[in-house]
């Protein structure tokens, strides 16, 4: 039984209504056993009130269970007890309940939840009751009567409550009841047949008279292969519809006055229901293991390739080949249709154009062509040619797309080929767009050492360096930016590279982290009053995720930092996702103390519309712009026009790799407040006791 919790409360108003809602549910179907004569039927029919409030649980929380609580009320003080016992029961189930909300809401994420939540509510809730009332109650409730309560209110959960929850569920979700219509409506004829002959020899069966003595076990004995054809081939919702078609024979008794023989069978009832429940859940564990599985199976019905399993059971007895792999991705950022014209022109090529088409398979999760050749200098020859010909191929035919490279690695036997398949992802994915070359030998890249770096990213391979810049009007005032430094077994990486393979291979948020943790963790260290400002290099990915944003601001509370004195630079590199996050984070960060500077204007997102919606208080002059700018009028032009809006806006302007005595002074004269550069400063490592 699936723990659902699914109905959010967002408002006062929300818990008021469901909590009348639960209680409406409740109340009526502890109504419906008011018209029952016999004591016996009264017992069976409250079963389902046990189930509803299950189910409101189960579906509001908290405001179902004060529901239910109130409903139950209701009923015992309109139709009272006089031993109480109505008061009672509705207090230990109330509790039960309450602690299931509490229980689940923690743990609903473990992977044995639902099996948990099964086991508490058909078992522990009902047992609960039933033998609170058992030791309490002792004259209103033989053993007998307890253990009738106790089957009834457990059948009643295992019935009742997934009804009740689908319902809720389809009101709440519209999607899913047209859902279920279709599956009844798109069905044929034959398979309609076949489950109306199965219905049919279930009712038959429970209703039919047998003179046997022992007819009654006969009756379970017959029953039983019926049964479990319906759970294999019936959908969930029909299966429920057959536990309540049993659930109606409870009923058909000679002597409803007979509690003992009613207990027989409704525990014989209840031990097929569990049943039921079980094939069922193995029917669900099963789906989600082979939706599991199939998600390394690619079959390709448009172009006919192979699929990464009979890729793999091929390779196992091959030595010494090299797996290859075209790089379709901008063919899948293309509609459907397209996409899968493209497909099946690449594959006719390959049929009819090479000699690789039988050991050619399409592997959509990377949105490539896998295929193998053998390891010789011919075969590196012919796969030079493969991206041309494809070409013009395509061409020939109006195909309006280009090919990409060819990405190629050795694999020797022994060696599974997904670890071979993923390197040849990696490097697709980290490759320059720009790059000549039409084949890329993987083995031979110097990407290596950088995917190290991140996939064993650590403290020890980062090194701070601090660049101090020039306050032109207060020279006296130390103000510097902290970069970063990255290593593996000694040997510097270009530090560009390393975020830009950060972002491709989603390793960006891990590495941001760490930075930024050593960064405050350095400024901690400082005496406030040995520095003017510090700055601290984030990216648009950082500033959009708002958890990151609280983080960092308890960050500097825990390192005891003045906020005035840190700097952030929103930096150039990454994506702006959402906008209005951003200042919204921004701001969150302004109101916080931050000082905020737009780095690198003049290159990717920095902007004028962006220097004129962010909250900043500086802007950085991006290198490209300040380097020889005394010979470039059009650069200068550039930052003319920068500083008189900065001016307008009343923020400063910084400006980046000032190199040359001639720049800095064009720069002074112009009226830039600060300067940064080799000029000024060069970056050096820093060096404290973390």
């Amino acid at each position: 039984m699936k723990y659902y919790l699914q109905i959010s409360e967002r408002s006062h108003a929300d818990y008021v209504k469901h909590v009348l809602l639960s209680f409406l549910l409740v109340l009526i179907s502890t109504k419906v056993s008011w018209f029952a004569k016999e004591e016996i039927a009264n017992n069976l029919l409250l079963s389902v009130t046990t189930g509803a409030m299950v189910a409101v649980t189960c579906v509001y929380g908290r405001s179902g269970v004060l529901g239910a609580f109130l409903a139950l009320i209701s009923y015992y003080l309109f139709n009272p007890i006089p031993s109480g016992v109505g008061l009672l029961y509705t207090l230990v189930v109330t509790v039960a309940l309450s602690a299931s909300v509490r229980i689940f809401e923690k743990y609903r994420h473990h992977a044995y939840a639902n099996r948990a939540a099964f086991s508490y509510y058909v078992f522990f809730t009902p047992g609960l009751g039933a033998l609170s009332l058992a030791l309490f109650a002792p004259d209103a409730f033989s053993l007998e009567a307890s253990l009738n309560l106790y089957l009834t209110d457990s059948i009643g959960v295992l019935i009742t409550t997934p009804i009740i929850v689908l319902a809720l569920h389809c009101v709440y979700h519209h999607d899913s009841f047209r859902t279920f219509t279709r599956s009844f409506v798109n069905v044929s004829a034959t398979e309609w047949i076949y489950k109306l002959l199965l219905i049919g020899s279930i009712l038959l069966v429970l209703n039919v008279e047998s003179a046997i003595v022992y007819h009654r076990y006969l009756t379970y004995l017959l029953l039983a292969p019926l049964v479990i054809l319906a759970v294999f081939n019936f959908s969930e919702l029909a299966q429920v519809a057959l536990m309540i078609i049993g659930y109606s024979f409870l009923f058909q008794t000679k002597d409803p006055n007979d509690l003992a023989a009613l207990n027989t069978k409704l525990a014989v009832f209840s031990m097929f229901c569990v049943i039921i429940y079980i094939m069922l859940e193995y029917k669900l564990t099963l789906k989600r293991q082979i939706e599991k599985n199939t998600k390394n199976l690619y079959n390709d019905a448009q172009s006919h390739f192979g699929t990464f399993q009979k890729l793999n059971a091929l390779t196992l007895d091959m030595n010494d080949f090299l797996v290859c792999a075209l790089d379709l991705r901008p063919a899948f950022k293309y509609p459907l249709e397209k996409r899968d014209a493209i497909l099946r022109q690449i594959a006719y090529f390959f049929k009819h154009n090479t000699a690789v088409y039988d050991l050619s398979f399409m592997l959509y999760d990377v949105s490539s062509l896998v295929f193998i050749v053998k390891n010789t200098p011919d075969s590196v020859e012919q796969l030079e040619s493969i991206p041309e010909h494809l070409d013009q191929y395509l061409q020939r035919r109006s195909i309006n797309y280009r090919p990409d490279r060819i990405y190629y690695c050795r694999c020797q036997k022994g060696i599974r080929i997904k670890p071979a398949v993923n390197r040849l992802n990696v490097n697709m994915r980290l490759a320059d767009k720009h790059m000549g070359a039409t084949v890329i030998n993987c083995d031979e890249t110097a990407m290596d050492d950088y995917i190290t770096l991140l996939d064993e990213l650590s403290f020890d391979n980062i090194r701070l360096l601090k660049q101090s810049y020039l306050n032109l009007a207060h020279p006296d005032k130390q103000s510097f930016e902290l970069l970063s430094q990255f290593s593996i077994d000694g040997k510097i990486l270009n530090t560009a590279a390393v975020f830009q393979f950060a972002q491709r291979l989603g390793y960006l948020d891990t590495l941001e982290n760490m930075l930024l943790y050593k960064q405050l963790g350095y400024l901690g260290s400082l005496d406030e009053s040995s520095y003017d400002t510090g700055s601290i290099n984030l990216t648009p990915e950082f500033l959009c995720d708002t958890r990151a944003v609280d983080t960092l601001v308890q960050w500097v509370k825990e390192h005891e930092i003045n906020t005035q004195k840190v700097v952030i630079e929103i930096v150039e590199s990454g994506e702006i996702e959402n906008q209005n996050l951003l200042f919204d984070n921004l701001n969150t960060l302004k109101s916080s103390g931050f000082k905020l500077a737009l780095d690198d204007f003049g290159a990717g997102h920095a902007t004028y519309n962006q220097l004129l919606t962010m909250p900043v208080d500086s802007v950085k002059i991006d290198g490209s712009l300040v380097r020889n700018c005394i010979h470039d009028p059009i650069k200068c032009k550039i930052i003319e026009n920068l500083k008189a809006v900065a001016d307008t806006l009343k923020i400063n302007v910084v400006a980046e790799c000032v190199e040359t005595d001639e720049e800095a002074s064009y720069l002074k004269a112009l009226g830039i407040g600060y300067l940064q550069g080799y000029l000024i400063h060069k970056p050096t490592a820093v060096e404290w006791v973390q």
